[in-house]
């Protein structure tokens, strides 16, 4: 596997995943990655998933499959995430449920490289990894050289050099379009962002591109029909700001 896709939560929303796996396709890749958080939000869960389980390689729970496994989990959620779960929980089908009920909480896609939805190890922050600090500590704590997690709705690339203090992380700023080197002296948390609902400013769906034979990792980003996922919104009866944020990006 040298060119790896990797998508993060797509929350229920079709028209960005399709959008999202035909552009994959039309770039090539070996293998296809899902971080998760499939279902939630959006008003086409059960459609994502198995879309998710035929076209991925591999894929790993997120804090929305756990929550419908177990609604107790969603108390901690927003109103709108709530509503998600509910309805979630009431259109997914047993196979649907089969396909979470299998996915692990994390994986290796090659030596050293770990996938997980929210951290390789715990943090106080509500599992997100946003801050430098919170990242410092993680890379400074995580087993793997590379670790992919999602859960922020926001692409993000942290570095540390091996041996460094956990303050000594540094953020690099990832762009449409353009990659970051990835050195053997360096962990890194790479997060390619959401495909379903971004919350970057930035509309479009965002996915990560991992070149193995080049060492680089990559952000794209794919325009699909907002408008359409919107009216799916409406029509599901689910709040309507979670029709209305897809256009803004938060």
């Amino acid at each position: 596997m040298a060119r790896i896709g990797i998508i993060s939560d797509i929350h229920g929303n079709l028209h960005a995943l399709l959008a999202v796996l035909a552009e994959i396709e039309e770039v090539g890749v070996d293998a296809i990655v899902c971080l998760g958080d499939v279902v939630g939000y959006g008003p086409q869960p059960g459609a994502c998933l198995e879309l998710v389980d035929q076209r991925c390689d591999q894929l790993v729970i997120g804090n929305h499959e756990r929550a419908v496994l177990d609604p107790v989990q969603a108390t901690v959620f927003n109103a709108e995430a709530r509503v998600g779960i509910e309805y979630s929980v009431a259109h997914l089908n047993p196979r649907q449920w089969s396909i979470i009920e299998e996915m692990p909480e994390s994986i290796l896609i090659a030596p050293g490289i770990e996938c997980v939805h929210e951290s390789p190890v715990p943090v106080d922050s509500g599992g997100y990894v946003r801050a430098t600090s919170v990242a410092g500590r993680v890379l400074s704590e995580m087993d793997s050289a590379i670790c992919f997690i999602g859960h922020t709705h926001v692409p993000a690339a942290f570095m540390l050099e091996r041996g460094a203090a956990a303050e000594d992380v540094r953020r690099m700023i990832l762009f449409s379009g353009g990659s970051i080197s990835i050195r053997e002296d360096r962990s890194y948390l790479l997060n390619p962002g959401s495909v379903g609902q971004p919350r970057d400013g930035d509309c479009r769906a965002s996915w990560g591109l991992l070149d193995l034979d080049r060492r680089t990792f990559s952000l794209h980003r794919t325009a699909y029909e907002i408008d359409r996922a919107e009216m799916a919104v409406h029509s599901a009866g689910l709040p309507s700001v979670l029709g209305a944020r897809l256009r803004v990006g938060a």
